[in-house]
């Protein structure tokens, strides 16, 4: 079983068709509300985790609050930067912004897909749906869910980096 799980993950990290062939050039609203792009996140420095998320995911917040209870000790040993990209909409967006401040997540980077296009160019369709990006912006690991525990393994690949 972990033969065939491991083939999948090699088959699903080289596939070239994995996200649309233009999810780079998906503008996303950024808090001050201007724009951005996920080409502009590539910085060829550090790498980066990029993590859809919405207001009333219990999940999507749990991962959250456990990645960003242990981000500064992360970043003392491997310094990578944390995304998170909210999917609600125009409705929910001050919610959305209201919750980062108030949950103390103010480390990370936020941005609003509120049409939800990056998420469907990047075939996103639960969250909470974690990637993990190298410096260059080559895409090395990917996880769907959460359980508590997840983002020791995500540190893991992080570290590989």
């Amino acid at each position: 079983m972990k033969k065939i799980i491991g083939i999948l993950a090699i088959a699903l990290l080289s596939c070239a068709s994995l996200f649309g062939q233009d999810y780079t050039k998906v503008e996303l609203q950024t808090a001050e509300g201007g724009i951005t792009t996920p080409a502009q996140w590539v910085d060829h420095k550090t790498p980066y985790v990029v993590s859809f998320w919405f207001v009333t995911c219990k999940y999507c917040i749990e991962e959250m609050d456990a990645i960003s209870e242990v981000f500064a000790e992360w970043q003392a040993q491997k310094p990578f930067r944390f995304i998170g990209v909210c999917t609600d909409d125009t409705r929910s967006l001050s919610k959305a912004k209201a919750m980062v401040h108030g949950r103390g997540w103010d480390d990370f980077q936020f941005y609003y897909d509120v049409n939800k296009e990056l998420a469907r160019a990047m075939k996103v369709t639960s969250c909470p749906y974690v990637f993990l990006f190298d410096k260059n912006g080559k895409l090395v690991y990917s996880h769907l869910g959460y359980t508590p525990g997840d983002e020791e393994l995500l540190f893991k690949e992080i570290l590989k980096l």
